[in-house]
C-alpha cells in the first residue's frame, strides 16, 4: 500500500513536470510585435524589452527599444489606435513585394503567389506575372541578406522594415526608427558605411555588405 502511494505520488510529479515543460515551450514560441517598428517576431527572438506602466514590451532592436523609452506615450497609444497591433493582429503587418521592392501592408496587397511553400505579396497584378514567369529568381531576391546603415544589423531585405533611396542607391532598414534616422541625416550613414569597407584590416569591411 505504501509503496502504492509513492508511485502515485511520482506519477503525479513527472505529470506536473511535463506540464511546465510544454508551458515553457509554448511561452517560447510565443509571437511578440515590436512596440515600436510593429514586426512580429517570437518573443524569444526579441532583442530586448521594456517594463512600462506593469507591461512589459518588446523590440526587434535596441534603437527601437531607445525611441519607446524617449516617448512611450507615443507608442502606446499609436498601437492601441491602429489596429491593435500589440494585441497580434496580422491587419497592419507590412511585407515587400519581391519584384518592384516596394513595402506595402499585407491587407493591401493586390496579389498574392505561393511558392516552394511560401506566400508572395504584391502590389500589383503586373508584379505578380512577371514573379510568375521567373519565380526562382525574385524569390533569391526576396531572401537576400542586407545590413541596415544605422545599426548594422543583417536582415533578409524581405524583412526590411523599410527602404530609403540616397545617391541612386536603396538602404533597408530594420526597424523604422534606423529608417527616421537615416532620412534626417543620411550623409552621416553612408560616409561611416565607406569608412568601414575601406578599412585596411578588413575587419569592419565584413560588417557591411
Amino acid at each position: 500500500m505504501k509503496n502504492s502511494k509513492i508511485l502515485v505520488l511520482l506519477l503525479g510529479f513527472t505529470f506536473l513536470l511535463t506540464l511546465t515543460g510544454i508551458a515553457q515551450t509554448q511561452e517560447t514560441e510565443e509571437t511578440v510585435v515590436c512596440a515600436v517598428s510593429g514586426k512580429e517576431m517570437k518573443k524569444s527572438e526579441a532583442k530586448a524589452t521594456y517594463e512600462y506602466k506593469g507591461k512589459t514590451y518588446y523590440f526587434c532592436c535596441d534603437n527601437c527599444k531607445e525611441a519607446f523609452i524617449k516617448n512611450p506615450k507615443k507608442y502606446t497609444q499609436k498601437k492601441g489606435h491602429e489596429g491593435h497591433m500589440l494585441a497580434g493582429h496580422h491587419a497592419e503587418e507590412t511585407v515587400v513585394d519581391p519584384v518592384c521592392g516596394m513595402k506595402i501592408k499585407k491587407s493591401d496587397a493586390k496579389a498574392t503567389y505561393e511558392h516552394n511553400g511560401e506566400t508572395y505579396y504584391f502590389c500589383m497584378e503586373g508584379c505578380k506575372n512577371k514573379f510568375k514567369k521567373d519565380p526562382d529568381k525574385y524569390a533569391k531576391k526576396a531572401g537576400e541578406m542586407v545590413t541596415c546603415p544605422v545599426s548594422g544589423k543583417k536582415i533578409k531585405k524581405s524583412d526590411a522594415a523599410g527602404s530609403h533611396e540616397y545617391n541612386g542607391k536603396t538602404y533597408y532598414f530594420c526597424c523604422a526608427n534606423c529608417k527616421e534616422k537615416f532620412t534626417k541625416n543620411p550623409e552621416k550613414y553612408t560616409q561611416k558605411n565607406d569608412e568601414m569597407k575601406s578599412c585596411d584590416h578588413g575587419c569592419c569591411a565584413k560588417e557591411i555588405k
